[in-house]
């Protein structure tokens, strides 16, 4: 007796397993209440049946960060097995990053992170605490955000169209200007920008008149690049755009709202 019972038990039973497919599955009730799969874990392989739930979610393109604001460090769940255009992740910033920011997901190695018109990345886009959209394409990963709304830490509104840094930075080249305030999403100001903010807000900008200040106008001679602001905001001078202890000026970077 107790033989023939244990068919029945092994029939009416419930298990769990995992169950591999390896040729489409095709469902043919006329029901469509009874066209479903139900009960499937989330996946945790990259080849593993996606639930609606999990789809709905977005769990799979989201990613654990670490490392610090320059080199990202992402894992996903399941891992990334390449690299694919169109490829989408979020995930929250450790660090805040500007520049030449790289992200390295699930170990495949280092990709530079551009914002969507292909500058560098701009201070406010990465930050702790805010969701950060990516999109790869090609060789490297794109910012879905546009540039912010707001000025970033050490930049300071002018009026609706840009900001400016607060203070004068480091005292270099032209070209070295020129890639400086680039690295940081940002670039040197125009004579129009620069003089109004200067005419406007001088109280709040630190740093002023102590020496020449890079802009963004050549001068007549197309080796000649302009300076400002050396004792009145309106003081205009230039200097050749050769790499030369004698020819270096400061950096004040500006940056376009959008």
């Amino acid at each position: 007796m107790k033989r023939a019972l244990l068919p029945c038990c092994l029939i009416t039973c419930a298990t769990h397993a995992q169950i591999g497919v390896d040729r489409p599955v095709v469902l043919t009730a006329t029901d469509p209440a009874e066209r479903t799969v139900q009960g499937s874990a989330p996946a945790l392989e990259a080849d593993g049946l996606i639930t609606l739930d999990g789809a709905r979610s977005g769990r799979y393109h989201w990613g654990q960060a670490s490392g610090t604001g320059m080199a990202i460090q992402l894992a996903l769940t399941p891992p990334a097995e390449a690299y694919v255009n169109g490829m989408e992740l979020r995930f929250v910033p450790t660090a805040p990053g500007m520049g030449p920011v790289s992200v390295n997901v699930d170990g495949l190695g280092a990709r530079r992170i551009y914002r969507s018109d292909g500058l560098p990345v701009s201070a406010g886009l990465l930050v702790p605490g805010t969701v950060a959209t990516l999109v790869y394409a090609d060789t490297a990963f794109f910012t879905v955000a546009r540039a912010p709304a707001t000025c970033p830490d050490g930049f300071m509104p002018v009026n609706g169209q840009y900001c400016i840094q607060r203070n004068d930075t480091v005292n270099v080249s032209f070209f070295t200007a020129t890639r400086w305030c680039n690295d940081r999403g940002a670039r040197l100001c125009s004579y129009g920008e620069y003089i109004h903010a200067c005419t406007m807000h001088q109280a709040e900008l630190e740093g002023l008149f102590n020496d020449w200040e890079w802009i963004d106008d050549t001068s007549d001679h197309t080796h000649m690049a302009d300076i400002a602001g050396r004792w009145v905001c309106h003081s205009i001078s230039n200097l050749a755009m050769i790499e030369s202890n004698n020819n270096y000026a400061r950096v004040r970077c500006c940056l376009t709202l959008k």
